[in-house]
């Protein structure tokens, strides 16, 4: 608990917790630009899920590693009785409430076509809610992995391969057999039956919950965990 306490007062008046709402503003208003309130809610959440999202997680955990390396590069860290496991993995589940909290706000800001465009809305205020919670969660394995390369690399190769991936793999692997073999693919699997999106983007209607939205969401809470431990056993190894 104290790990989690230390990594919220980390997040305290940084521009990390203004990311929060401001790359979920953008996807907004880059759907809206894009198509207007037609289409304007299923294009947020496509765009979010396959791109904005990704390159959130990336940066959100780079902005993570860099705030301890300029502290002093990890020495405070190193030089005090920590479980470093711990204290890694408490970076990662602090970082899916912040994606949480990204997530929440995007789905309030989906829901203004319910009150500005009715016409136009094609999900209720819970739905949008609920789709949104479950693409985070459906992503929530990357934390780890981008922990891990932002840790060894910088910024730009977990932003890179985030982005990428998140944009291609999910058109190239998510028809076949094999899609649960891909991370990349759980968020957008996801959203074809819960919020009626095609792998393109495309809103093919009749939103409705079946078993690819729980092994979506379990694999991919599975696979954070898996990371996470390889992720903080390799940190503890740095001191």
């Amino acid at each position: 608990m104290n790990y989690l306490k230390s990594e919220h007062l980390k997040f305290k008046r940084t521009i990390s917790n203004k990311l929060l709402f401001i790359i979920p503003l953008i996807t907004a208003i880059f759907a809206w630009t894009m198509g207007g309130f037609i289409g304007f809610q299923y294009m947020t959440l496509y765009w979010w899920y396959a791109f904005l999202l990704p390159g959130a997680i990336a940066i959100l955990c780079s902005l993570s590693h860099r705030k301890e390396e300029s502290a002093g590069k990890y020495y405070s860290v190193f030089s005090m009785p920590l479980d470093l496991s711990k204290f890694e993995l408490a970076k990662g589940i602090i970082l899916i409430e912040k994606l949480l909290v990204a997530g929440t706000f995007l789905a309030l800001l989906i829901s203004i076509s319910n009150i500005i465009s009715p016409a136009t809305a094609v999900y209720s205020v819970p739905q949008s809610i609920a789709g949104s919670i479950a693409i985070v969660l459906a992503s929530v394995w990357q934390i780890p992995l981008c922990l891990y390369l932002a840790r060894k690399t910088g910024l730009f190769v977990p932003l890179m391969l985030n982005t990428i991936l998140g944009i291609f793999l999910p058109t190239l692997f998510g028809n076949t057999a094999v899609w649960w073999f891909m991370p990349y693919c759980y968020a957008a699997k996801l959203s074809e039956p819960l919020m009626g999106i095609e792998l393109n983007g495309t809103f093919a209607g009749n939103p409705d919950f079946s078993t690819t939205v729980v092994i979506s969401v379990a694999l991919s809470i599975f696979l954070f965990a898996v990371l996470s431990f390889v992720d903080a056993k390799d940190f503890s190894k740095g001191r």
